[in-house]
């Protein structure tokens, strides 16, 4: 999923309401990973969506006593943690009021914020890796509470392909895969990664080939590295 199908397709709020198919939901949990803009969008819509149900439940407590079939009938505290944890699919008048409000939200504040941010001028940092098959391999240092940092490594001078792939892992298990094209010969690769959910730790960056309909195919380079705040 691109930026443009995301936007097109509401897919944030739909993310935020619960409303995506288990297809739909790993194709834009893999997009807002690598996008800053769709992650702040599904940040402040979780925020939107808590304080909704905290006033959506005021409301809500004579209904969920008469929800309740046979005795022994259920405390107050016990009906409102059984109301919290539903999906707001349950609640299709909530729900859309929700999705109203959200989208208000992000058209008059914080989409305007973003446009801005991504607008300025910003320095980010970035390194250099090189390919190892061994040891830890090149320390990342970077200030707490950074959103993103940059990664580039080189493709070997006699890897060819029509695309490459690029994929991030640690402890062998794959965070994210992004498509990169063709870098100018002599020029490495290199990858935005957003800080956010990553701990210190090994983390390897691998880049594989790709065919032509941006498949993965035979892997070309591995950059393993030591991620670190400071």
């Amino acid at each position: 999923m691109d930026h443009v199908t995301a936007l097109n397709e509401r897919s944030a709020e739909r993310y935020v309401l619960g409303e995506m198919s288990g297809v739909e939901t790993e194709q834009f949990e893999r997009h807002f990973f690598e996008c800053e803009e769709c992650a702040l969008a599904v940040e402040e819509g979780q925020v939107l969506a808590a304080n909704a149900r905290a006033v959506l439940s005021e409301a809500e407590p004579e209904a969920l006593s008469e929800e309740s079939n046979g005795p022994p009938k259920p405390s107050f505290g016990d009906a409102l943690r059984a109301w919290w944890y539903r999906p707001l699919a349950l609640f299709p008048a909530a729900a859309a009021v929700l999705l109203a409000a959200f989208s208000v939200y992000q058209g008059a504040i914080v989409i305007p914020q973003l446009q801005r941010q991504l607008g300025e001028a910003r320095a980010l940092p970035a390194f250099q890796l090189i390919g190892a098959s061994r040891g830890a391999g090149a320390q990342v240092a970077i200030p707490t509470g950074t959103p993103s940092f940059a990664l580039a490594g080189d493709i070997p001078p006699d890897a060819h392909f029509a695309g490459y792939v690029c994929e991030l892992s640690i402890a062998g298990r794959a965070l994210f895969q992004v498509n990169a094209p063709p870098p100018e010969a002599g020029q490495p690769i290199t990858v935005l990664i957003p800080a956010k959910g990553l701990q210190t730790g090994q983390y390897e960056l691998a880049i594989y080939g790709a065919d032509s309909s941006g498949a993965k195919r035979d892997r070309v380079s591995t950059f393993p590295f030591v991620l670190a705040y400071h």
